[in-house]
């Protein structure tokens, strides 16, 4: 993209490919020098620099790719000097509205991604090798960064938190008198301990990649979860005050409509947990999608909006563009065309059921599905607009049921364990029955899943907590009136 836009556009001087942290300094250093026509021979770093068209383009290696530039120590990088904002901002008449968050960089490329690379992800396209900063050192950062701009904002730009942050980062950051307010992106089979963890540490928001709530879709992505372990998830973050940002991806080759029939009746039983929207799938450059298009059925053009920005040829713009659309697709452009409801009643079922999620959770009380054990009975309170009754008073088997679906037990460990206590099948299945019939727990994956939260729980983090910062439109500027 990069060699294409230098290719197409004169008045781009020169291109980089690749992590510019070692070369960018120098190329600054030469340009404020030595003006911008540089003779090729001396611009810096070789075939990792910037090129030139006197000297043409470095031969292309593999995925038509041209040597890039990688750093492979993150630890040697220097923390960011944001003292210029921070002038700017101080001298502001909108200083009062704008609440800065830190963005720091721990690591580059995914570490799932090396193992199993989902199919629509087009991120880290020319280095997927895992990097990060150690631990201590990445929590330290945070540390000195917070006291240095006077922020506890920090908001990590990596792809995927590093695995061995959990025990070697956040303790650190637990320890604080004070914490910090922190935002990462995770792999969404986090486990319930870990995040309890986050949250202790000051995670207060998360971007997992949930991506669906249906195991087959996910397989199809690659992502390595299953939609039992995604709804924990909610769970989880709800409980203890993590916010979650997630879309619900559809328009995978193929899925089936079915799939999304087989969804849509899961979706009322969650509007106590927090929404994300459903989003269609757009094919990144760079994915596999991208890489064998033709493997999965698709046809890619680039996508249309590109052709009112840039006067280019179809060939042309297929080199330019990150984007791009199966030409024999109805649904282009992320909504449904005419008579996609018709065609498609399934995920038709499940927009409608997201719509009402989202409005649900945007209502002024939030509906709330939460319980208390006394020791020999669970207390129920279910405020959801699906609720059977507001009040359960869960006893015996029913109670041993619904604490073991509270952890995602398989259903057939949970019979095995129940059975071993001379307790009858036919009981077990009528009180597992029963507590579906309330909408207490649902069957996903062949587990037993409880929607449940315990009493008490953390409310969830406002959206002007968001770590990367905040424009607050209500404050007045500086020297203005406040009524």
């Amino acid at each position: 993209m990069g060699r294409s836009t230098h290719m197409r556009f004169p008045w781009v001087d020169y291109v980089v490919s690749g992590e510019a942290d070692l070369l960018i300094g120098p190329l600054c250093w030469d340009i404020l020098n030595r003006g911008r026509d540089i003779p090729p021979a001396d611009l810096p770093f070789g075939v990792f620099g910037p090129a030139h068209r006197e000297a043409g383009y470095p031969a292309a290696s593999t995925r038509d790719l041209v040597p890039r530039a990688v750093i492979e120590n993150m630890g040697d990088l220097p923390l960011p000097d944001f003292s210029d904002y921070f002038a700017e901002l101080n001298a502001s008449l909108y200083a009062d509205r704008i609440h800065a968050g830190l963005p720091m960089e721990f690591s580059r490329g995914c570490w799932w991604g090396e193992r199993s690379h989902c199919t629509f992800c087009g991120l880290n396209g020319g280095s997927m090798t895992y990097r990060q900063k150690p631990a201590r050192q990445a929590a330290e950062e945070m540390i000195e960064m917070s006291a240095r701009y006077g922020s506890s904002r920090i908001e990590a730009v990596d792809n995927i938190l590093a695995t061995d942050y959990l025990k070697k980062a956040l303790p650190r950051l637990t320890a604080l008198p004070e914490k910090l307010a922190i935002f990462f992106e995770v792999k969404a089979n986090l486990k319930r301990h870990e995040v309890e963890k986050l949250a202790a540490a000051g995670v207060r928001w998360i971007q997992p990649g949930i991506e669906s709530l249906d195991t087959r879709v996910l397989k199809l992505m690659r992502k390595g979860t299953s939609s039992a372990h995604n709804v924990q998830l909610l769970k989880w973050c709800r409980q203890n005050g993590v916010r979650v940002s997630w879309s619900l991806l559809w328009g995978f080759p193929g899925e089936s409509d079915a799939w999304y029939a087989e969804m849509a009746p899961l979706l009322p039983l969650l509007h106590h947990l927090q929404p994300g929207p459903a989003v269609r799938l757009r094919y990144q450059r760079y994915s596999p999608y991208h890489y064998t298009a033709e493997k999965h059925g698709l046809k890619l053009r680039p996508a249309v909006s590109y052709r009112y920005v840039y006067p280019l040829s179809e060939r042309d713009l297929a080199d330019q563009v990150y984007y791009f659309e199966d030409s024999e697709d109805d649904d282009v452009g992320g909504h449904f065309a005419a008579g996609s409801a018709n065609r498609r009643p399934g995920l038709s079922a499940v927009a409608k059921g997201i719509d009402a999620w989202l409005k649900a959770w945007y209502e002024p009380k939030l509906s709330m599905l939460s319980m208390r054990d006394s020791g020999d009975e669970i207390i129920v309170e279910d405020t959801r607009a699906i609720a059977v009754e507001r009040e359960h008073r869960v006893r015996g088997l029913a109670r041993e049921i619904l604490l073991a679906a509270d952890e995602g037990s398989p259903e057939t460990r949970l019979r095995e364990q129940l059975s071993g206590t001379n307790v009858m099948q036919a009981e077990i299945e009528a009180a597992i029955a029963d507590m579906i019939a309330r909408k207490l727990i649902v069957r996903l994956d062949a587990r037993l899943v409880g929607l449940a939260l315990w009493h008490p729980y953390t409310p969830i983090p406002p959206m002007t907590a968001f770590p990367g910062g905040y424009f607050d439109r209500r404050a007045a500027p500086l020297g203005t009136s406040r009524e």
